[in-house]
């Protein structure tokens, strides 16, 4: 029988999700399909409960919305209230995971980015904000300063993540049994203390700091015409960077990441999470296979290069670029 995955957003036209899934159940010979669904916000329920589905992924604005209603929600679910993966259990109940922590952290090891003991500098506090606070505090990085237009949903963002790294909710031994991502929790647990200390909210970044990374969490960079998210050009105030993460992707590097290289500045955009984050969604599903992430990735940087906008006289003016965080 085939099993059907979806993912459920709006949109989700633009998606090249499907690519990377079809290319990785024709190289494990999965007898399994995965389409794009253009879903409505009072339509996340159902259609994940749908007998018709096996699982798949959630992209904006759902994450949310789908991580209530969850039955057995991972405890990277219950950090960042988001979920962006789920599957139905064999007791038909519904689980789901929040790939996206682990997603950021394959991207950025392939940056070369160490996270242990790094001081960092976060741009934006929405959504994937969460995941990625939740992955440095994982990693153990030194401080996480938050930088957002809005303060307060920058100390709003602060405020859940310690609540979730003190204790305030944690889960029940129950749902710690039921986790479908276990060793996470431990994690969580470990860096408790520490975590009260590293999250901070900036109006700015520190003069004369040393930062050994800068990610964009923020849509800037999804038009042409968006100013940069941050000029990494810090000479007034002496601020330096080692590395810069962009979660937007663009055929050809954002206009960020080429800003960011022409300074000296190592740079990735936001393809290699993506990827990762799909890689790791199909071994929720398929817990027995390990995912082709080579092959995957290759699917997707294909997919992107046909999309209208990609070529390489258009880079540098419109670059097709998405975020599905």
């Amino acid at each position: 029988m085939t099993l059907r995955f979806a993912l459920l957003g709006d949109p989700v036209r633009h998606s090249i999700s499907p690519a990377m899934h079809r290319a990785a159940f024709d190289v494990l010979g999965l007898d399994a399909e995965y389409v794009a669904r253009r879903t409505a916000p009072d339509e996340v329920g159902p259609v994940m409960r749908s007998a018709d589905l096996a699982g798949g992924n959630v992209t904006l604005p759902h994450k949310l919305r789908a991580a209530r209603g969850l039955t057995r929600p991972s405890a990277a679910v219950r950090a960042t209230g988001a979920c962006n993966c789920w599957w139905r259990r064999a007791d038909g109940e519904l689980a789901g995971d929040n790939t996206d922590v682990g997603g950021l952290r394959i991207a950025l090891t392939r940056l070369g980015f160490q996270p242990r003991g790094a001081r960092v500098l976060l741009l934006g506090a929405g959504g994937a904000a969460r995941a990625a606070v939740q992955a440095f505090l994982e990693g153990g990085v030194s401080s996480v300063e938050v930088l957002n237009r809005t303060t307060a949903r920058a100390r709003a963002l602060r405020d859940r993540a310690l609540a979730h790294a003190t204790g305030a909710d944690h889960p029940t031994d129950a749902d710690r049994a039921a986790d479908a991502n276990r060793a996470t929790d431990a994690g969580y647990a470990a860096n408790a203390d520490r975590a009260v200390d590293a999250v901070r909210v900036v109006a700015a970044p520190h003069p004369g700091a040393m930062y050994d990374l800068v990610l964009n969490s923020t849509s800037l960079g999804l038009s042409p015409a968006d100013p940069l998210p941050l000029d990494l050009d810090r000479g007034a105030d002496g601020v330096r960077f080692g590395a810069a993460f962009d979660m937007v992707y663009a055929a050809g590097g954002t206009a960020w990441t080429r800003h960011a290289r022409a300074l000296g500045i190592r740079a990735m955009g936001g393809l290699e999470m993506l990827v990762g984050q799909a890689a790791l969604s199909l071994e929720r599903w398929f817990p027995d296979r390990a995912a082709p992430f080579e092959a995957m990735r290759e699917a997707a940087v294909a997919e992107l290069a046909m999309r209208p906008g990609s070529g390489p006289a258009a880079r540098s003016e419109t670059p097709r670029q998405r975020r599905e965080r």
